[in-house]
């Protein structure tokens, strides 16, 4: 009696379970990735539990053989304490898993927590040195102070920064290069 009413309720369970519907990204903008999705996102946490830092795209390819992962739409924000420090945004992102560096291109954009930012069309990460770089053309706030020029060299949180070919300076506030007490 039991196995002929189990049969029946089995059956009807399985016609309304739905398997889940993933999207294919059907356009692909970069070939020969092994994996592709949409709306991703990653964070890694430190061995305390405290979360370190959170990676978001709106599409992302995953290159297994190269060691490398492509974000389009990509947002990057490191946490200590659990606030925000830094944020850093722009069109496309490569990751090289193995040189552990990010090249940002396209609109890119990094803010810190104190209110220094960086804009430029391309800017290099090195995930180890924590340092920033670029060749083209930049624009560096810090403290009232506006920089542009072409390249820079900078630590992640724009404390020393130095633009190779300055062209303008706007001074406002203090010193941005002073040394602080």
């Amino acid at each position: 009696m039991m196995r002929r009413m189990l049969i029946p309720i089995f059956i009807l369970a399985m016609v309304h379970c739905k398997d889940k519907e993933y999207l294919r990204i059907e356009l692909e903008k970069e070939s020969g990735s092994m994996i592709s999705m949409r709306n991703f996102s990653r964070s890694s946490y430190k061995e305390t539990g405290e979360l370190e830092w959170k990676l978001k795209g709106a599409e992302s390819y995953i290159f297994p053989k190269e060691n490398k992962t492509i974000v389009y739409g990509f947002e990057f924000k490191q946490f200590e304490k659990g606030n925000a420090t830094s944020a850093m945004t722009g069109d496309r992102g490569e990751i090289n898993h193995s040189t552990k560096t990010v090249v940002l291109n396209g609109k890119v954009k990094l803010k810190t927590n104190d209110g220094k930012y960086i804009e430029s069309e391309s800017l290099t990460y090195n995930l180890d040195e924590k340092t920033l770089s670029s060749e083209e053309d930049v624009l560096v706030y810090s403290d009232g102070t506006t920089i542009r020029g072409k390249g820079l060299r900078a630590d992640k949180s724009l404390n020393k920064f130095t633009i190779i070919h300055p062209k303008a300076v706007t001074v406002g506030g203090s010193n941005p290069l002073k040394d602080k007490p």
